[in-house]
Parts: C-alpha cells; structure tokens; sequence
C-alpha cells in the first residue's frame, strides 16, 4: 500500500515538474521573440533614420525636380531622355540610391511584420482604369525606371514617389500618386513575389490602421515643413 502511495505521488511530482518545464520552455521561447523583434525593430529605425537623413540632405525629389526644371530640361515632355547630360547623371545618381535601398528597407521591414515573407518591392504605374502598365522589382534597377519615364512621361512624378515612399513603407501605409497631366499613377505594395502582382489595382477602402499609418505619415511631413521654414 505504501508503495503504491509513493508511486501515485512520485507520477503526480512528475507531472507537475512536466508543466512547470513546459512553461518554463515556453517563457524562455516568448523572451527569446521579444528580445529579436527589439533587435530587428531597431536595425530597422536605425536603417530609416540613416536613408531619411539621406534623402533630406542629397536626394530630396522636390529640390531634383526643381534644379532639372531651372537648368537640364530642354523641352516639356517630362522624361529622360530630354534631360541634358548633366541633369541624366544627377538623375542616375538619385535613382541609383533609391534602387538599392528601398529593397532593403523592405526586407529590414517584413522582420517587424506580422508576414514575414512579405518581403520584396513592387512599384507600379497605373492608367486611369488602375490596370498595371508598368511594374517594377529590383531586378529592373535604375534602367526600369528611365525606361518608365520616357515610355509614360512620368520623369517628375517617379522622382516625387521615391522620395516620399520610405516614410509610407515605414508607417505601413497606402501611397497613391495621381499625375494629373495624364491620369497615371503610382502606387507600391510589399508582396511575398514581386513578379505576381495582380493586373488591377483597385483603390479599396482604408482599414483604422491604414488611416492611422496615413496620420502619422502627414503628421510627419508637416513636422519636417516647420523645422525647414525656421
């Protein structure tokens, strides 16, 4: 009798050391997630503060559009190829730098997301029945961009969009440009495989978070317009 007592407890100790065990493991698990969510989180605001200081000081799209207009552009059409020479290296120059880094603040990004095979970049023009004429992935670089330009008279309006794009990817929010001199326009999504996007891209109705990531996008836009009128 006694020993079957002891047996009894002994089972019982081991389940209750099994549980505790179980739990421990999971705790460990949990810490382990949080502690690589927090280094990911901050190589990728390191990353971001690193390419938003960039464009402000170098590659700004407002400023290049306006030293195209003043001193490279010798007609009207809006693209590439009617730049002069040196406005085509400064245009290169500013491509160059969103091409390979857009990619890679996407992926820095998709390790903070809750998908993180959503990993790749696909930028996109559209006509006015938001049906894809044009895709771009990284393995387009800069050449897919000048052929864009020139194809739909889009120069202008591709240098805007890359310049404001980083702060849309980091808020996670929709971004829709509208050339109003030929109804295309741009957007962007984060795919899992850039080469299969779908051939519309209807505008659909924001999510609460979208509307809140769309916020904090103009929030801080007009944060960085008072410190530059100062």
């Amino acid at each position: 009798m006694i020993n079957m007592i002891f047996a009894v407890s002994l089972l019982e100790n081991w389940k209750l050391y099994s549980v505790i065990a179980g739990v421990a493991v999971l705790f460990l698990i949990l810490v382990v997630a949080l502690v690589n969510k927090g280094k990911y989180q901050a190589r990728f605001n390191a990353f971001y503060r690193r390419m938003d200081k960039m464009i402000t000081k170098k590659f700004n799209g407002n400023v290049l559009i306006e030293t195209l207009l003043n001193q490279y552009v010798t007609d009207d059409t809006n693209t590439y190829k009617s730049l002069k020479s040196r406005g085509k290296g400064k245009v290169k120059k500013y491509l160059d730098y969103y091409v390979k880094n857009l990619p890679e603040l996407v992926v820095y990004k998709s390790f903070i997301s809750p998908d993180r095979n959503k990993n790749q970049l696909a930028i996109m023009i559209l006509d006015e029945y938001d049906k894809v004429i044009f895709k771009w992935d990284k393995s387009k670089k800069i050449n897919g961009f000048i052929k864009a330009s020139n194809k739909y008279q889009m120069l202008s309006p591709i240098i805007a969009y890359l310049s404001e794009l980083p702060l849309n990817i980091k808020e996670g929010a929709p971004y829709r440009f509208v050339n109003h001199d030929n109804d295309y326009r741009i957007t962007y999504e984060i795919v899992k495989n850039s080469k299969k996007v779908k051939r519309k891209q209807k505008e659909k109705k924001l999510t609460k978070a979208q509307e809140k990531a769309l916020a904090k996008v103009e929030k801080t836009k007009n944060k960085k317009a008072s410190k530059t009128r100062r």
